[in-house]
C-alpha cells in the first residue's frame, strides 16, 4: 500500500483518533529509518531510546499505537508491554519490532499483551497495512466500548419493570425542562399517576411488570408523541409515574386527563386484575415568580399532595395549597391566592374514572 494512498484512507479514523505514533528503539539507526517513513506516510511520529522513556513519553501525551524493539536497555519491549497493559493501557496498539522467529518469543508476547508483530526489515506495503489495520482495530474497539456504555446508560436509564424513564433519570430530565421553561418563559405540567391493583394488602398492591408496561403504553398512546414523556417514581404504595408536558399549561392538564384516564380504561377492562388510578398535578407558575428556582423534587411533591387530595374543600387541599404555594409550583384548584372550593381535575364526572376496572369475562 502506498504512503499517499495510507494517509487518504486513515483521513476518516483521524476524526476520532489523533495519526500519533511513538517508535520505541535503541537503535538509534534504525530508529530514525522508520520515523523517516512513518512522517513520510503523513504521521505524527515521536521517539525514545528505551521502555522507560517510552512511559515518559506516555505519561505527557496519550499515542494510539507504540512500535517497539523487543530487546533494548533499562526497560525493554516486553516490560514496557507489561507495564502498559498494568496500567490500563488497553487504548494503545502495540506493535512489537523483532528479528527473531522463535514461537515461544511471539507467545510470550501475546500473553503480556502484544497486539502485532513485524519485523524490522518490514516493506513499506506491509508496514502501512499494519499500521492501517492498527488504526482501524482502536477504532472500532473504541466504537464498541461507546455502544457498551451506552447500552449500560440506557439500562441505568429505563425503568426495567415498566419502560418508562428510572426515577433518578425522571429527576434529571425534569429539573432540565423546568430550568428550560423558567428560562425561555415556557409552560410546563407534570401529571403523577398512581396505580395499584384493588384489596390488595398496601405493601403488595403494586401490580406485575407486565401490567406497569401495559400502563406506561397506554399513557404513550394518549399523550403527544416525542414531546411528552413518562418517568416512575419512587412509591411507598402501589406503582406511581409521573408524565410530563413540556409547553402544556396547567389548565389544560384536565382535559389531556380526561382522555389519558379513557385510554387507560380501555386497557383495564383488557387485564384480569381490578386496578385503581389516582392522579395529581403541578405545573410552573406565571404569577411574577418565575424567577424563584423551582426543583424538580419538590414539582413532583406538590403534584403527589394534590394526587392526595379528595378535590374539595379540606385538610388534605390546604396541605397541597401550602405546598404548591411555597414552592412556586401551581396546582389546577389554586389562582394566585384564590382557591377553588371544588377542584375542576376532580369534579364528580372525573371522580368516576378513579374507579376500579375488572375485566369482564
Amino acid at each position: 500500500m502506498k504512503a499517499g494512498v495510507m494517509a487518504t484512507r486513515l483521513s476518516v479514523l483521524q476524526r476520532a483518533l489523533p495519526s500519533r505514533i511513538l517508535v520505541v528503539d535503541d537503535d538509534e539507526q534504525d530508529r530514525e529509518l522508520i520515523t523517516r517513513r512513518l512522517r513520510a506516510a503523513g504521521f505524527e511520529v515521536e521517539h525514545a531510546a528505551n521502555g522507560q522513556e517510552a512511559l515518559d513519553a506516555l505519561d505527557r501525551q496519550w499515542y494510539p499505537l507504540v512500535v517497539t524493539d523487543w530487546h533494548m536497555p533499562v526497560m525493554d519491549g516486553l516490560a514496557l508491554t507489561q507495564t502498559l497493559r498494568e496500567r490500563g493501557a488497553e487504548d494503545t496498539y502495540i506493535i512489537m519490532l523483532t528479528m527473531r522467529d522463535a514461537s515461544t518469543d511471539f507467545e510470550q508476547g501475546y500473553v503480556a499483551g502484544v497486539d502485532d508483530y513485524l519485523t524490522k526489515r518490514v516493506s513499506d506495503p506491509e508496514l502501512f497495512a499494519r499500521i492501517y489495520a492498527a488504526f482501524n482495530t482502536l477504532a472500532l474497539r473504541r466504537s464498541l466500548r461507546e455502544a457498551q456504555e451506552a447500552v449500560m446508560e440506557q439500562s441505568v436509564s429505563i425503568d426495567v419493570e415498566s419502560g418508562a424513564f428510572s426515577p433518578s433519570e425522571l429527576q434529571t430530565r425534569l429539573l432540565s425542562e423546568i430550568r428550560r421553561g423558567q428560562r425561555y418563559g415556557r409552560q410546563l405540567a407534570v401529571l403523577t399517576l398512581g396505580v395499584r391493583v384493588e384489596g390488595a394488602p398496601a405493601d403488595d398492591c403494586a401490580p406485575d411488570a407486565t401490567t406497569l408496561k401495559g400502563v406506561v403504553q397506554a399513557i404513550d398512546a394518549s399523550v403527544r408523541a416525542h414531546v411528552d414523556w413518562i418517568g416512575r417514581m419512587e412509591a411507598p404504595v402501589g406503582a406511581v409515574f409521573a408524565v410530563v408536558f413540556p409547553e402544556a399549561n396547567i389548565t389544560e392538564v384536565p382535559l389531556i386527563k380526561e382522555r389519558m384516564m379513557a385510554t387507560l380504561s380501555r386497557y383495564a377492562s383488557s387485564v384480569s386484575i381490578p386496578l385503581v388510578f389516582s392522579y395529581g398535578v403541578a405545573g410552573l407558575e406565571r404569577d411574577g415568580n418565575d424567577s424563584a428556582p423551582v426543583e424538580a423534587a419538590e414539582m413532583l411533591k406538590v403534584a403527589e399532595h394534590c394526587r392526595g387530595c379528595p378535590g374539595h374543600s379540606g385538610n388534605e387541599q390546604l396541605a397541597a395549597v401550602q405546598r404548591s404555594v411555597a414552592t412556586h409550583a401551581g396546582i389546577v384548584c389554586r389562582h394566585g391566592y384564590v382557591v377553588d372550593s371544588e377542584c375542576v381535575l376532580k369534579s364528580p364526572a372525573a371522580m368516576r374514572a378513579t374507579q376500579p376496572f375488572t375485566a369482564v369475562r
